[in-house]
């Protein structure tokens, strides 16, 4: 288990920098770059990498039996897992959220089942409990989406990464990747909320350089919306950089119109975080 080689073989990182243009900010001379961590891995990409890195380097059989995690049946989070686990003989356990799936419910399970993930399916209602099944007693836990501080910490690399700007702006699920990018920064960050859990971001101890936006969430956590799926469209058409209307259309969407009703001091270098979830 070679964590080290493992990221020089089969991910790219650093991630690439991207500068984007467009004339609603061009003529104010604001400049706009994209870390491009949806670059990282075709799997493990985005912030997903970056919160398990730390949880996967510091395990150890000598106390633990693997890791074991929580999630939907479409979780990017247990999905990266999985071939985590599977690429560094580390065994994994997957609590999936509804007691009526099966490993061939959907590609997603299937495919973390054919990579050696355990599933183990159970109602929404003891879901919420987080209880751990006795047989995975000994398995190291990881939170739901991979929040932590372990997850946090894995920021600071990408921090490092990142280029002197005035604004960094990061889509917001379960608040790890904005909350370890502004306390690895003293760079001010805007958090693009994608789901209506402000007040769950705000019990945790915030850093004072990080500002929660919870205007874009249109309705509820990965609601479809026509206006969002034409951005994302339009996006991608003009700038060949695929985004997602669940995490990084919202984002960018809030970037946009923070731009467009003067929100954004001119000549102001920011950078936005490309967080993956694009398959």
């Amino acid at each position: 288990m070679d964590i080290a080689n493992f990221e020089f073989n089969a991910l790219h990182l650093p991630s690439p920098i991207e500068e984007i243009f467009d004339e609603c900010w061009n003529s104010k001379g604001i400049q706009v770059f994209v870390k491009r961590d949806d670059l990282i891995h075709p799997i493990i990409s985005g912030n997903k990498w970056r919160k398990l890195k730390n949880y996967l380097q510091t395990f150890s059989f000598s106390t633990h039996s693997g890791l074991l995690s929580f999630g939907g049946a479409y979780s990017n989070h247990l999905y990266a897992l999985a071939f985590a686990g599977h690429s560094l003989g580390i065994p994994t356990v997957g609590i999936i959220r509804g007691e009526e799936l099966t490993t061939g419910s959907n590609a997603f399970l299937s495919q973390m089942n054919d990579w050696g993930m355990q599933l183990h399916f159970i109602s929404r209602t003891v879901y919420r409990s987080k209880t751990i099944p006795l047989e995975y007693e000994k398995y190291a836990v990881i939170a739901e989406g991979g929040f932590g501080e372990l997850a946090i910490q894995g920021m600071e690399i990408l921090v490092d990464e990142l280029p002197a700007c005035d604004l960094i702006y990061t889509a917001v699920g379960t608040g790890a990747t904005a909350i370890g990018i502004a306390k690895h920064s003293e760079t001010s960050v805007i958090g693009v909320l994608t789901l209506n859990n402000r007040s769950e971001i705000e019990s945790h101890s915030l850093p004072t350089n990080l500002s929660i936006e919870d205007a874009y969430v249109f309705g509820k956590y990965a609601k479809q919306n026509d206006e969002l799926d034409l951005f994302c469209a339009e996006f991608h058409l003009q700038h060949r950089i695929s985004i997602e209307p669940i995490y990084t259309g919202r984002m960018f969407y809030a970037l946009f119109d923070h731009i467009k009703n003067g929100h954004i001091a001119p000549n102001t270098k920011l950078v936005a975080i490309h967080t993956g979830g694009v398959k």
